[in-house]
Order: structure tokens, then C-alpha cells, then sequence
């Protein structure tokens, strides 16, 4: 039986993102990818905006987080990212949700998601 994955990339503040990466270890979601990345949004305004050093510092404190799940976590882990990242203000960041079609595991060449979260320690089923 395939079971259906999705990916899962949030980009949210880099200081909510030990509150982020906690809140999903805490329910058993060990695996993912956090990668610092630049974002221009509607925070800013593409009249004034210029590529220099006082932008580029302005949007240094974005990451973007990234979970593969089975397609039974996704909704739980998009709560629990929102409600961790969440400040209340403007830019607190987007989630994106896309299916993943095939997952290769390096290693051992294992395909689909029998490898996926496989170190959960609170398996839901």
C-alpha cells in the first residue's frame, strides 16, 4: 500500500524556530531541514526596496523549515508549526503544503515513505 506524503515548508521568524522545532519533536516529529533564507513579502514595499545592506540585514531572521509527513500528520503538523511560529504581528511567515510523489532514501535505496519519521516516539495511528 503507497500512503500519500506531503511536504511541508514554512517560512517563520529564526527566533520562533527553536519554539517551532520543539513543539514537533514534542509530538514525535523528528525529521526536518532548516535552511536561513532571505524573504522580501508585504512587509516590504517594492517601490522603496533596494537590494543593500540595510535590506539584506532587515531579512536575514527568516528561515524556512521543511517537513516531509505522511499525508495523516500533515494537518497536525501545519497546527503545530502556526501555532508556535505565531506572534500576532505582521510577517509572522506562510505555510506551503505539496504532495511528494517518490522519496528515495540515499543509503539504502529503500523508496516511499516506509522510512518517513521512522524515529517518531509517539507514533499516532
Amino acid at each position: 500500500m503507497v500512503k500519500i506524503m506531503n511536504e511541508i515548508k514554512a517560512f517563520i521568524r529564526k527566533r520562533k524556530a527553536e519554539e517551532v522545532i520543539d513543539g514537533l519533536e514534542a509530538q514525535g516529529f523528528c525529521c526536518m531541514t532548516l535552511i536561513d533564507v532571505m524573504g522580501l513579502g508585504r512587509m516590504s514595499d517594492p517601490e522603496k526596496a533596494q537590494l543593500s545592506v540595510r535590506i539584506a540585514g532587515r531579512f536575514t531572521n527568516i528561515v524556512k523549515l521543511v517537513v516531509v509527513c505522511s499525508e495523516k500528520d500533515t494537518e497536525r503538523v501545519v497546527e503545530i508549526i502556526r501555532n508556535k511560529a505565531r506572534s500576532g504581528q505582521p510577517g509572522d511567515g506562510i505555510i506551503y503544503v505539496s504532495p511528494v510523489h517518490k522519496s528515495v532514501h540515499i543509503r539504502t535505496g529503500t523508496s516511499g515513505s516506509d522510512f518517513l519519521q521512522h524515529e517518531r516516539r509517539n507514533p499516532s495511528s
